[in-house]
């Protein structure tokens, strides 16, 4: 397979799965022998037409002169293939985007569709890939949605809170490639140390200045996992805002920790280095390939404090055995609002009616954590989302319910502002004189989920 096959394959299931589009190559690169070359293409045509689905799909029709709905089922993601490459490769010279991409239709569309890709791409050259005016005759958000290539519902949303100039930032933020930022096992060596064995194997990596654990990779010869420093578990791949989140937590060695919604790992791992490996690190996942992920990561970071239970966290208080923890970590399922340059088909999966749907869990996996932390402990609340529904106000709700927890701090982060991906992160502690947790939980019905 070539890298445009590959990407290709990718698209056409990324939004009709629960995949994340990284997993979705990983699994392509695992089965394929592609050259190193043809993995980079892969992966820059499969995020970028993700990305800017929005505005190839408004090209596409001014050039096809119909709409995407009354184009052949099969031929969207060819023609978005060929026009993300005439708009946004510069590597690619026109004659061959179109070129391969009437291949891609011979081998992959409908008999006989070539002829309409041709003529669809060929008026894209021409026309330098310019968006129907109409669009931007429209209301600010149409316009801002068609050429930024975000929902029209969410740009709305963002526009009403933070006006045209915030909103439209936000917007190019994520169709802003993320740097691959890992983090240092503080447990096996430091960041300088890391540095020089990087570059013995041909890894250009630089300092982060978001946090001193951080290191952002610049050149990258092989696939990470190929890396002997990255098998031995010198670092794992996280981005700061991850790292703040562990941050806050402030964990102590010695301390016993749950880890909610742990899969795959990544927080968990962090939060046994701060500890020195000395503790324990209960996690709690209900998906059993992602439960599998967090002791992968563990063993290979040589971390022996981490649990991994396979369970609903809105059952923590069963599964953890009825103990108090001192710290609590519920990283909640969410929109993934803060992190659509990472992950651009959240962009198109997720609905305006979601939110509230999501903020109901929260409120409700939230109540369930609360059950496990002891007087006097812990519980961080973080999720990956920018909108207030599913953070603000839900710590908010949770503390009018649980009267004994109070605020301590509280971090909102976003990408054009922090240099990281966005969420947010509450650290609340209970009272020390409060009556036990486990006990009002229990007679509270959670709302948003059930036992099972």
């Amino acid at each position: 397979m070539t890298g445009r096959e590959v990407a290709l394959k990718v698209l056409r299931r990324a939004l009709r799965s629960d995949a994340f589009i990284s997993e979705l190559l990983d699994r392509e690169f695992r089965s394929s022998a592609l050259p190193l070359e043809e993995r980079r293409l892969a992966t820059e045509l499969a995020y970028g037409c993700l990305r800017r689905r929005g505005t190839l799909d408004a090209v596409i029709e001014r050039c096809a002169g119909r709409g995407m709905r009354e184009i052949t089922h099969g031929l969207d993601d060819i023609l978005r293939l060929g026009v993300y490459q005439l708009m946004y490769l510069d590597r690619v010279p026109p004659y061959a985007a179109v070129d391969e991409t009437v291949e891609l239709a011979k081998r992959f569309g409908p008999r006989g569709s070539e002829k309409f890709v041709n003529a669809v791409l060929r008026t894209a050259q021409r026309s330098q890939g310019e968006t129907a005016p109409a669009a931007k005759e429209k209301s600010p958000a149409c316009s801002l949605a068609t050429s930024h290539s975000h929902p029209l519902w969410l740009v709305e949303r963002w526009l009403a809170r933070w006006g045209r100039a915030e909103a439209e930032a936000l917007c190019a933020a994520n169709n802003t490639i993320p740097p691959l930022t890992v983090r240092v096992n503080r447990i096996k060596t430091s960041r300088e140390k890391l540095m020089t064995i990087l570059a013995r194997e041909g890894v250009r990596a630089v300092p982060h200045d978001g946090h001193p654990l951080a290191l952002d990779i610049k050149e990258l010869p092989s696939p990470l996992r190929d890396l002997s420093s990255f098998r031995e578990g010198l670092f794992q791949v996280q981005d700061v805002s991850g790292m703040r989140v562990v941050d806050l937590m402030g964990a102590q060695p010695g301390e016993r920790i749950a880890d909610l919604c742990a899969g795959p790992g990544g927080k968990a791992t962090a939060i046994a280095e701060a500890m020195g490996d000395e503790g324990e690190v209960l996690c709690v996942e209900v998906r059993e390939k992602k439960a599998g992920m967090i002791s992968e990561n563990a063993k290979r970071l040589g971390l022996s404090c981490i649990t991994v239970v396979v369970g609903d966290a809105l059952r923590a208080q069963t599964l953890i055995g009825g103990h108090a923890m001192d710290r609590v970590l519920l990283d909640a399922p969410c929109s993934n609002t803060g992190v659509l340059r990472r992950r651009p088909e959240a962009r198109w999966r997720v609905r305006e009616a979601d939110i509230g749907r999501l903020a109901e869990r929260q409120v409700a996996l939230l109540s369930a954590a609360a059950a496990v932390v002891r007087p006097g402990g812990i519980l961080v609340y973080s999720t990956c989302s920018v909108e207030p529904d599913e953070n603000e106000k839900v710590v908010e709700r949770f503390l009018q319910e649980f009267p004994a927890f109070g605020i301590e701090d509280q971090i909102s982060l976003y990408p054009h502002r922090s240099g990281c991906d966005g969420g947010y992160v509450a650290r609340l502690v209970r009272n020390r004189e409060d009556e036990p947790a486990e006990r009002r939980a229990g007679e509270k019905k959670l709302r948003g989920g059930r036992y099972r």
